[in-house]
């Protein structure tokens, strides 16, 4: 699995969901926007592209059938991870913004996108063990109890977002560079 998902796809997708996310909260939507979900969409295709052209199946030490499923988990991860965010923070079905945890107001929205992303981003470090998910885990914590001290919900979803992406592409750009493909054939040289 390392091996699969070092070339920063899935940090990418991750942060282009979370950019969007951050989108539709500064635009104060009541619910996610179709734009918040269509980068999912690429997963699949991106990792049967880019990724197993360059590596192939049997550095991975494994089958087509086993690599879709890691996709398909992977997928499924990140749409329940914004299901989840969505209901809490758009939703608030626990009435989370209308408590007052200290003495001024916070956004409270920011605590919990801050919380739920480090939970998820902790999940994927043990599933995927790639030390990147503990520091992105930390990242979205400390920035949830920013935007809650600095009054913006926004702030939870835009810094870890512009850290996914910045980490997807300059890992995404090494790995091509590790892995070129021969354009006569399409194949890996």
């Amino acid at each position: 699995m390392s091996i699969f998902h070092q070339d920063g796809i899935v940090d990418l997708i991750a942060g282009a969901v979370m950019l969007n996310f951050g989108l539709d909260l500064l635009n104060q939507s009541t619910s996610t926007s179709l734009f918040t979900w269509i980068p999912l969409l690429l997963l699949p295709s991106m990792k049967k592209r880019i990724t197993i052209p360059r590596i192939g199946y049997a550095s991975l030490k494994t089958n087509e059938k086993k690599v879709g499923g890691w996709i398909t988990q992977t997928a499924i991860s990140m749409v329940i991870a914004l299901v989840l965010l969505s209901i809490m923070v758009f939703s608030d079905p626990l009435g989370l913004q209308k408590q007052q945890l200290l003495p001024w107001f916070g956004d409270m929205r920011s605590l919990v996108i801050g919380s739920l992303l480090s939970i998820f981003c902790l999940v994927a470090a043990l599933g995927i063990p790639l030390k990147r998910f503990y520091i992105y885990s930390a990242v979205a914590l400390v920035c949830g109890i920013i935007g809650f001290f600095l009054q913006s919900a926004n702030v939870a979803a835009f810094i870890p977002s512009a850290a996914l992406l910045g980490v997807g592409i300059w890992l995404l750009t090494r790995f091509m560079r590790k892995y070129p493909m021969d354009e006569k054939e399409n194949k890996p040289k």
